[in-house]
């Protein structure tokens, strides 16, 4: 069972096993902007080497999590991750229910993250789940993004080189598996079974924000040549 207790600063809230969330709050808002920030860097030059996620000793043996409760948000959700990882916890928005919320994320960390860090790959978690109040706070953030369905999270291998390669990576070695996948540079957007057309499967965004340039559909047969994986 999720045991939370403040962590000191305000917004932000830890599970018993250590995992930093945000409350739906102002405060929460401006927490997770600030750690966000902090995670992707500042440029080229940064510094940072993410940690390997752990395996969770009692992954779930099913993918039926239908039956979510904020019971579960410290337990495991895949092989590598929790429910908590998606940084706040589901509510109902969208037309969506909390559980099925939890279920995307469950879905993306179980068909996207899980095979990354399988593959050897270093990444952080930079966000996951948006309340539709934390994504508005945002401003560059679409109306419809993914991360607001628990369909898509933002990762980072710890500098805009490292996250290069890691968006080669996903690109040759989980084509047929991501939804969308878009390199912003400071970070790389990754979405499963997301609501964006195949023509705009790949994208890419150097700085972050619009605008974007399509990465010619999912072969990313148009994207930059410091980019391509095939």
């Amino acid at each position: 069972m999720c045991v939370s207790k403040p962590v000191g600063r305000a917004g932000r809230q830890v599970t018993a096993s250590g995992l930093v969330y945000y409350e739906d709050t102002p405060a929460g808002h401006a927490a997770a902007v600030e750690d966000m920030q902090s995670s992707t860097g500042t440029g080229a030059g940064e510094s940072a080497h993410p940690g390997q996620p752990t395996e969770n000793p009692n992954p779930p043996d099913t993918k039926d999590c239908t039956t979510y409760t904020d019971s579960l948000w410290d337990t495991a959700c895949s092989k590598y991750y929790k429910f908590a990882n998606m940084k706040m916890k589901p509510a109902q928005q969208s037309g969506l229910t909390a559980a099925q919320i939890a279920c995307n994320w469950q879905k993306l960390c179980q068909n996207v993250l899980d095979p990354v860090v399988a593959g050897g790959n270093k990444i952080n978690i930079n966000s996951g789940f948006r309340t539709a109040a934390f994504n508005a706070s945002l401003g560059n953030s679409s109306k419809t993004s993914d991360h607001m369905t628990g369909c898509a999270t933002d990762i980072s291998a710890g500098s805009p080189e490292a996250n290069k390669e890691l968006f080669k990576w996903i690109g040759k070695n989980i084509n047929n598996v991501f939804s969308q996948l878009i390199f912003e540079g400071r970070w790389v957007h990754v979405a499963y079974a997301g609501a964006s057309p195949a023509s705009v499967a790949v994208l890419v965004a150097r700085n972050g924000s619009a605008p974007y340039v399509n990465g010619g559909g999912r072969s990313g047969s148009a994207l930059p040549p410091d980019l391509k994986w095939a």
